[in-house]
């Protein structure tokens, strides 16, 4: 689980945040106790009392922190009593937490709590550009029956039913070897034949096992960067995070690459950050509808011999399943 600076930031912003909001409202309940019961004020004020003189005068020996304990106990049983007594709970006086866990910190002895992990897969959610989509588009809801097995390939000669299962195959050993093996992967084919379906199935499994994923068409790619580029009410820092935001994620999604307006711009945009995320050994994803020899035409070589030697290609054949699925 590989958090940004920024991304952690913000999930430790909300642990403060708890942190404060948790106090402010524990301060509200011992204020409201302590007008009505003074002598629980009293109270209180000899428990810190006896706490000072614990660590002032006697910390470390054997006896007296025995005493201690006793004396401590002895107090916090009556103030259970009176609370009790007056209709209160006896831990109303206790801080509340989210997680009891960690106390809303998101730490349980050094490493983190189970809630933090959490938080961070949320976020990888809403950061993905996949939210709502991924209830509907994942590996479980994946059917290959929608696949002909009447419909044979020319060039391998297998059925598009047969072609999808190998498909499968390969797309699952990407998700099961993330960690360990760095890939890539490139799914071309007609429209409809379940380029983007099968990308929405590999980030709901990669985001679930808490990678962050950011899927974008081809059109908010290029869009991206040219503001990264060209938008004057941008500085220098917010460029260089919109660039961040495209490379550092552990997956990109490239989708429907070759429905943008293709100019040079986009060609050399393309080419920085395929190169960019090799470099950093940072896996992408692309869909296509352009056959294999066109994104050599579109692309330039450049482009194409860095995505024929650095992904795994897998050619999907059939009709169109949007329409079988209606």
């Amino acid at each position: 689980m590989n958090l940004t600076s920024s991304q952690y930031n913000q999930l430790m912003y909300q642990y403060t945040e708890r942190q404060a909001r948790s106090n402010e409202e524990l301060d509200e309940r011992r204020a409201e106790v302590y007008r009505e019961l003074p002598e629980l004020k009293e109270l209180e004020a000899r428990v810190r009392s006896l706490s000072l003189k614990y660590v002032r005068e006697s910390a470390g020996r054997e006896d007296s922190t025995e005493r201690f304990r006793h004396e401590m106990d002895e107090l916090k049983l009556e103030r259970s009593r009176l609370l009790l007594t007056h209709g209160w709970k006896e831990d109303y006086l206790e801080p509340t937490y989210e997680c009891p866990d960690c106390k809303d910190t998101g730490y349980i002895n050094g490493k983190k709590c189970h809630c933090l992990k959490k938080k961070a897969i949320d976020l990888f959610y809403r950061q993905s550009n996949l939210d709502d989509v991924l209830g509907a588009e994942n590996f479980d809801t994946f059917d290959l029956m929608v696949y002909p097995d009447d419909l044979v390939d020319d060039i391998s000669g297998m059925t598009s039913r047969e072609i999808m299962r190998e498909v499968l195959v390969g797309v699952k050993g990407f998700v099961e070897h993330f960690d360990q093996d760095f890939r890539n992967l490139l799914f071309y084919g007609n429209t409809g034949v379940g380029k983007t379906f099968l990308s929405h199935c590999i980030a709901k499994e990669l985001l679930e096992q808490g990678h962050s994923v950011l899927y974008l068409d081809a059109i908010r790619f290029f869009e991206l960067l040219e503001r990264g580029q060209f938008d004057r009410n941008l500085d220098y820092s917010d460029k260089n995070a919109l660039l961040s935001y495209i490379l550092d994620a552990e997956l990109l999604i490239i989708d429907d690459l070759g429905t943008e307006l293709t100019n040079g711009f986009t060609t050399a945009q393309l080419y920085h950050v395929i190169e960019g995320r090799l470099m950093q050994r940072r896996s992408t994803i692309i869909t296509t509808n352009l056959a294999i020899r066109d994104l050599n035409d579109v692309y330039t070589e450049r482009v194409f011999s860095r995505i024929m030697k650095n992904y795994d290609t897998y050619k999907l054949v059939g009709d169109d399943i949007r329409l079988s699925q209606r």
